[in-house]
This record gives C-alpha cells, structure tokens and sequence, in this order.
C-alpha cells in the first residue's frame, strides 16, 4: 500500500512538472515574452498612456509638458465600428442539399440561438477590439448548465494577456500543430478555496510563499499570488496527450473493436485472416496548477477532442508573434506627442542672450520674461537680446504635420474614411477612396472568417454530444421578428450522422433558406426597377417565400385575381338594324367595336322604321280629311 502510494505521489509529482514546464515554455519563451511586453504598450498607446515615467521625469525637469495627441484610437474605433456594420451569420449546409434543406435551417438557427443566449454580438466586439490593439484576441466555447441541467454552450471572450499558447505553433488553427494553449488567471483566494475545497490548506500555504510585490494586473511572469488584494493566479494546461490504440478487424467481429495483443492472440485462432491496427492518436486533457499542487485533473469534457480556446490574429511576425497596426503606429504617435511639446514649449519660453553685467537681478528676468506684459531693464552699453523661439517651434509644427500624415499612410486608413476634410470634393471620388480603405483592411475580416468558422465548427461538435432531448427555441432576426423552431429526435440523429459543411454569409440575418431567397428576390427586384404590373405579377412568388400563415392560400388567390376574364362567347345574331331604337343601336354598335357609330346613333337619335312610317300614314289621312 505504502508502494503504491509513492507511485502515485510520484506520478503526480511528474505532472505538475510537465505542466510547469509546458506553462514557463510559453511565458519565457522569446515569442511570447516579446508579444506580453508590445501588447502591454499597445494598450497603454490605445488608451493614452504614451510616455514613460522616466520621460515625464525629465520632462517636468524643464518645465516642458508631457502632451498627448491620441491619433491611434480613432483609427482603432474606425475599424472597430467598420466591423460593427458588417452583418454575417454562421450557417450549416448538408452534403445533401435537398435532403437536408430542413435540417440546415434547424441547426442554423439553434447556432443563432446559441449566439443570442450568449451575447456573441458583444463578446466578439471585445475580442475583435483585443486583437486590433495588440494582434491577438480569444473566444472560449464550452458548455455550461441551466438549472434544469439542461446544456447551455457558452461563447466568452477571453483576455490576450491570459491566454500562453505553445510558442512552436506556427498554425492559424492551434489544433493544428500546438501541444498545448494555457490560461493564467487571477481568482480571489476566497474563490480558489470554493473550487477546490480539498486542497484548502495548500493554496493558503502558497498564500504566503510567493507575495507579489506589483500588484499590476498585467501578466508579469513569474507572479502567481497577490498578497495586497489577496488573489491568486491559477494555471490552467489543456494538452495533447500520445494515446496508442490497438483496433482489431476480423469477420467473426460486427465491427472494428479494441483489444490488447493477448486478446487478439484468441481471435487470430478463430480468424486467421483478423488484422491488428495500431494508430497513434491525441487526447485532449486538462490540468490545474495553484503553485506546486495540482487541484485538477481529467480528460477533456468534449468529444470533439479540440482546444475550448479560439485565436483571432490580426498580423503574425514569421516567429509566430501577433501584432496589429497600433504596433506600427506608434513611432509616429511617440513624434507627433513629443514635436507638440517641444513645439509649446518654445512658444511658452524665450531666451535672453546678454553681456555680463547686463542686468541686476537675473532671477527677476527670468519672472518679467514670464510674463507677456513683463518689463525688463538692462544696463545702458551692454549688448541684451531676447529670442522668441518662434523660428524652432513653427519648424516642429511642420515636422508634426509630417507625422500626422504618416499615420494615414501606414494605417492606409485614408482621411475620406476618417471623415476628415480632403481634396477630394465628389462623392463618387471619396466612395472609390473609402471602398480603397476597405481593401487594405479585407485581411483583417478575412482573418475573422476564420475564426468565426472554427466558432462555428465547435458549437457544432457541442451540440451533437449535449443536445439529447428535443426542445422548441425561439430566435430574433435583424428585423426584430421571432420565430419558433423544434429541434425533435428525428433532427439530432440525422445532425449527429450528417456532415456539415460551416459557411460564413454576409447577408441579412435571415434564419432560414426561404427567407435568405425572400431577401435576395426583394433586393432584386428593386434594384431593377421594374414597372408595377410586373412587381404586381411577381406577388404571389414574394408570398410564398415569407414566413405568412397559410401562405399558400394567400398565393392562389392572388394568382386567381391576376386571371384575365374568360373570353366572351361569340354569337350569331340577325337583327333589323332600322327597326331598334338609339339606344340599342349605340349598345351593339359599342359591342362590335364602332364606337364612333354608337356616339353618331345616341347624337342623332333616329327612331325605328316602324315608327316612322306609323307617323307618316298619320299625317297622310290628315291631309285627305283636310
């Protein structure tokens, strides 16, 4: 017992040494050291602290401001809000397009759900901000539980300056190449205990083993406890462990199975032909560190056997560090500040050149020199002249002019695209100039695509190993509409066997294929402009790709209303034409088309023949009476 003790005690003993050394390879190594050191600079450069203290030191020493002309977070906050117009979506589509139609909106929006729930929106805005300061932003994808136990995947950004990957990884996607990627975080030491209850007493040992002098925030190497606000920084390791496995196939087996080398031994005697196939695999495992001791170790959670861990990088150096264009901005910032100081500072002092003897009291000019009234007095003789500086500083303003300029060429974000005044008076001009904007910053978004697509392919791998139970879910387009979806046993077996490509649309956050097709046809048809009765024959089409109850009776209706009238029927008539009246003699003759003879009949109003002659034979017997 006492052996096995020690066995165990030592195996852990080498775990926690690997882990350390797998952690301190990330912190010391000179990739990484170098990108904690620039990032830690270029957020101070983004919120506005662009001097050192031993630079203010010597800039108090002579009276001289320390100025600062923030040019570098408008530029952030321009691309920033560039990202926050761009509207796109995470969608799945099966290898099976007609197939799997109803399958593909369902998993799209429970992936949109999933966003939603999880205020992506906003935490993909702080990652995306991270990496256009430093290079570098995370999102972390796991899973969490409702109160009913029911799985919830969690999007969060993480801080930069927390996360250590394996420095030899030179992949955009660290599932790639990197044996490892640690988190560093600062806990209260209350929390730490709460966690891990059972090792109380070691992490108030490490309490007071290793103070921490800086109680900076930043991820000062070799800090681990913060004695002054009583906090701790626990090491989180996810790492790839070698696993051998050993599959037999054989006839006399219903599937490939995994056995030991004795087993096989068996079956090869029932099955000469039995195969042995060796392989050698990663698994994924995570450990904890709270100084010497280890608080946590398991296997991965996750079947997809991937990092929870997504990366954003701006620009990457060869050596695998990011950076951003803050980095390449801050040598002209660093000119601008300090040319406007000195700039002031020789408009704010003057300078007295004078013979010995020249004046009494040397302290008293230096006040009436101060002064924009002062009056100073010379003695008679000597030689006293006063320089206004004015010269020197109009030369740094010209050089800081320069510099300001620089800063939209190295950014290639364009005074068009900062709102700014420019030369550039047409508007089809300064679109042209701003879309030349968009195009030097297409690698950035290109960058997020990826990244939006490694989200994507983890929420999928989540919700084929927690999403068991069936469940209706609502989710909320661009346009503030909601919409209901079932996700039944029948769609988690056919996701959990499909394959699903993940595709990344800029497009309006439609939440199913019709609606996507609704939204297309309707740009269509009013960027062509076409005359109403056209738009008024392609209404039932509209309908029946919109999400309106009873859509389909809705269409034929209006396809029934759109019907010309049945032809009238012809007919064969034999009429004496002097015999009708006006009146029918304009309705026939408006029926055959001679409206000119129907307006010519209803003018003159001649009355039936018949009529007529009655009149005559009238008037003829009153004459012969007469």
């Amino acid at each position: 017992m006492e052996n096995g003790m020690t066995k165990n005690k030592t195996k852990d003993e080498e775990l926690v040494t690997s882990l350390k050394d797998k952690f301190n390879a990330a912190v010391e190594h000179e990739t990484w050291k170098s990108f904690t050191s620039n990032a830690t600079n270029d957020f101070e450069f983004k919120e506005g602290i662009q001097w050192t203290a031993e630079e203010i030191e010597t800039l108090k020493s002579r009276g001289q401001a320390a100025t600062v002309e923030n040019e570098i977070k408008p530029i952030i906050d321009r691309i920033v809000g560039q990202y926050k117009t761009m509207k796109t979506r995470i969608i799945f589509k099966g290898r099976n397009v007609g197939q799997d139609e109803t399958n593909n909106d369902t998993l799209s929006a429970l992936a949109l759900h999933i966003q939603q729930n999880s205020d992506y929106e906003f935490e993909e805005g702080d990652m995306f901000e991270d990496g256009q300061t430093c290079g570098f932003g995370c999102i972390e994808v796991r899973i969490d539980y409702e109160k009913d136990l029911s799985p919830k995947i969690i999007l969060k950004a993480e801080n930069s300056l927390n996360i250590f990957p394996d420095p030899n990884s030179r992949n955009y996607d660290w599932n790639q190449d990197a044996d490892f990627v640690c988190r560093a975080k600062w806990v209260s030491f209350e929390r730490a205990v709460q966690l891990y209850p059972q090792h109380k007493e070691a992490i108030e040992g490490f309490q007071n083993s290793n103070p921490l002098v800086n109680a900076s925030q930043t991820m000062e190497r070799n800090n681990f406890v913060d004695a002054r606000l009583k906090r701790i920084r626990l090491i989180e390791v996810w790492y790839k462990e070698v696993v051998r496995r050993k599959v037999a196939i054989s006839a006399a087996l219903q599937s490939p199975t995994e056995m030991s080398d004795s087993d096989f031994k068996k079956l090869k005697m029932l099955d000469p032909q039995a195969r042995l196939h060796e392989s050698v695999e990663n698994k994924m495992r995570m450990g904890i560190l709270c100084g010497e001791t280890l608080v946590e170790n398991k296997e991965s959670p996750y079947e997809h056997n991937l990092f929870p861990f997504v990366p954003y990088f701006v620009y990457r150096r060869k050596n695998g560090e990011p950076y951003s264009i803050v980095r390449m901005l801050k040598d002209p910032q660093m000119e601008i500040n300090k040319r406007r100081s000195k700039a002031l500072h020789l408009l704010s002092t003057n300078q007295a050149v004078f013979e010995e003897g020249a004046v009494s009291d040397k302290d008293e000019l230096k006040n009436e020199m101060a002064k924009p009234d002062g009056q100073i007095e010379f003695r008679k003789g000597f030689n006293f002249q006063i320089n206004k500086n004015i010269d020197l500083a109009v030369s740094q303003i010209n050089l800081q002019s320069e510099s300001k300029a620089s800063m939209s060429r190295i950014s290639g974000i364009s005074d068009e695209a900062m709102a700014r005044p420019s030369e550039m008076r047409s508007g089809i001009g300064l679109q042209r100039k701003q879309m030349m904007t968009e195009i030097i910053t297409a690698p950035i978004f290109d960058n997020l695509r990826r990244t939006r697509m490694m989200v994507g392919k983890l929420i999928f791998e989540l919700i084929k190993q927690f999403y068991n139970e069936e469940k209706i879910f609502s989710v909320t387009d661009d346009m503030k509409q909601t919409q209901n979806f079932a996700l039944t046993m029948d769609i988690l077996t056919t996701i959990r066997e499909g394959i699903y490509d993940v595709i990344i649309e800029e497009a309006p956050n439609t939440t199913t294929i019709q609606e996507e097709q609704f939204a297309y046809l309707a740009e269509l048809v009013k960027g062509l402009g076409l005359p109403p009765n056209v738009g008024v024959a392609l209404l039932p089409i509209f309908v029946r790709l919109s999400g309106l109850k009873n859509k389909d009776e809705v269409a034929k209706t209006l396809e029934q209303l759109q019907q010309s009238p049945p032809e009238k029927p012809k007919m064969s008539l034999s009429l004496n034409w002097s015999e009708l009246y006006a009146e029918e003699k304009a309705a026939f003759a408006k029926e055959l088309g001679y409206t000119d003879l129907a307006a010519f009949e209803m003018k003159i109003q001649r009355p039936p023949k018949h009529l007529v002659d009655t009149a005559s034979e009238v008037m003829l017997k009153g004459m012969q009476t007469d």
